[in-house]
């Protein structure tokens, strides 16, 4: 599964094969927080359903690499930057159905 979404993630744009690694990292990371979110146990697999919001949860960890901490900053020429913390409501929705119930 991981192999899978960094080939994914390594097609969008702004992705490069610079971003590897920290990549690879994130992923398994995202994949972690995924099962525990779920209740499914380390040596489970996830359900092919999840990948989309193991990307997502993924590109999240990425944009917010370097700035965490940080809720939202201003530049002086007028722009303004805001960082997400939380899975959007979406991402949520999909990975409900897959969710177990703790034991």
């Amino acid at each position: 599964m991981e192999k899978k979404i960094l080939k994914e993630l390594l097609k969008r744009p702004g992705m490069s094969e610079q971003d590897w690694e920290l990549l690879e990292d994130m992923i398994h990371d995202s994949i972690i927080d995924m099962r525990s979110y779920l209740n499914y146990e380390d040596e489970e697999s996830l359900p092919e359903g999840v990948i989309p919001a193991v990307k997502e949860l993924t590109l999240i960890r990425f944009n917010k690499d370097g700035v965490e901490g940080i809720a939202s900053e201003s530049q002086s020429f007028g722009g303004s930057t805001t960082y997400m913390d939380a899975l959007p409501d979406q991402v949520k929705r999909t990975i409900r159905r897959y969710r177990r119930l703790p034991r």
